[in-house]
């Protein structure tokens, strides 16, 4: 008969290693899943939406899932305000009104949601976590020395901002949604599964005729949301998204009266 050979177990030491060498084989694969900042700040800014007088500084962050977004701040100081751009747009959408608001004393962050404006395509699986992207871009300008900020967007950026309502719930001290479809946002349902579980105070502001998000439908998300503290402003015409603060009739009226709701919430 054949004697059998006992097989050698491995050492206490080998066997650390191995898990050492995994560990770090896991950590590299995580680090190239997520893209690095890019080295150079994005130009846009001063290259595409340059009005004479207006002061920016160039900003790459990251969307919670580590998603690489361009976007840039104005003003500075303690009170915040997040700008999300609507569908088809970019930060350049918002910098007449950014403007407004940095000479108002906010530190404004307007930013390109994902694969929007400079923000890099971030591939068919995360592209409909825009909710994501606010709460980076809060975490974003808190990191800039904001203490107070406000989520707003225009349309889908309102939505987004609608979205990522509860998960703002301990870092934003309000949302403001400037025709913000509840329909978009993250699939299938959009924003609208998220409006019960928003306990921030909510400002949603619509043109009465707005195709897209009428005075109706309006009222529809400031029914819906949970908050306590909630108001509708509703403008004569079909104004849409940031034209409610920059080319209507009633902008004046409208940036007053965001300014004032900014003022109580910050």
């Amino acid at each position: 008969m054949t004697p059998t050979r006992a097989r050698a177990r491995p050492s206490l030491s080998a066997i650390v290693l191995a898990v050492a060498f995994a560990a770090v084989a896991a950590q590299a694969r995580a680090a190239a899943a997520v893209p690095p900042l890019p080295t150079k700040p994005p130009h846009g800014d001063a290259a595409v939406c340059f009005v004479r007088g207006v002061s920016s500084r160039p900003l790459w962050f990251r969307a919670t899932d580590g998603r690489v977004l361009a976007g840039a701040v104005y003003g500075k100081g303690a009170r915040g305000v997040v700008l999300a751009p609507q569908s088809g747009g970019s930060h350049c959408g918002w910098l007449s009104f950014a403007r407004r608001l940095a000479k108002a004393g906010y530190h404004v962050l307007a930013f390109d949601l994902r694969g929007r404006g400079q923000s890099p395509w971030p591939g068919a699986a995360s592209v409909d976590r825009k909710d994501l992207d606010v709460v980076g871009a809060v975490r974003a300008l808190r990191r800039l020395g904001a203490r107070s900020v406000v989520a707003a967007g225009a349309s889908l950026g309102g939505a987004a901002v609608l979205a990522a309502g509860p998960a703002l719930g301990g870092i934003a001290s309000g949302l403001i949604s400037f025709s913000g479809e509840p329909d978009l946002g993250p699939a299938p349902a959009g924003a609208r599964p998220f409006l019960p579980q928003i306990r921030l105070p909510l400002l949603v502001v619509a043109g009465r005729d707005d195709p897209y998000a009428n005075a109706q439908t309006s009222q529809e998300v400031i029914d819906a949301a949970g908050s306590a503290d909630k108001t509708l402003l509703v403008y004569p015409g079909d104004w849409h998204g940031w034209a409610l603060v920059g080319s209507a009739p009633t902008a004046a009226d409208c940036r007053a009266a965001v300014i004032r709701w900014l003022a109580a919430h910050t």
